[in-house]
């Protein structure tokens, strides 16, 4: 009888294992196919992304739900092209920058 306890057990803790090992695998897929600078979520933000052309503007949207899984920028960056997330994302301080160069009309 013991014997059949712990094969039941054993058998538990690898299926266990196996999905937590299976999900950390899933995830490093996903976040390898991101753009420059950006992570995948499982839990994204249903508020509009910033970006360089909306740095500056103060959101009023707040969401506590979960939007559908994507890739997400980094913490401290922003979108480089809120229009095309493809071209991955910049730090704040660089966003800045290119904002300047674009409104001293250098760009």
């Amino acid at each position: 009888m013991n014997f059949h306890v712990i094969l039941f057990a054993t058998s538990i803790i690898t299926v266990l294992v196996s999905t937590a090992s299976c999900g950390k695998i899933k995830r490093e897929v996903h976040s390898s196919g991101c753009p420059k600078n950006s992570v995948y979520k499982e839990c994204t933000n249903f508020c509009p992304d910033k970006s360089c052309q909306n740095i500056q503007t103060v959101s009023s949207c707040f969401s506590l739900r979960c939007g559908p899984p994507a890739c997400m920028c980094k913490e401290g960056h922003v979108y480089l092209d809120g229009n095309d997330k493809n071209k991955g994302c910049v730090s704040r301080e660089t966003c800045n920058k290119l904002n300047k160069l674009r409104d001293a009309h250098v760009l």
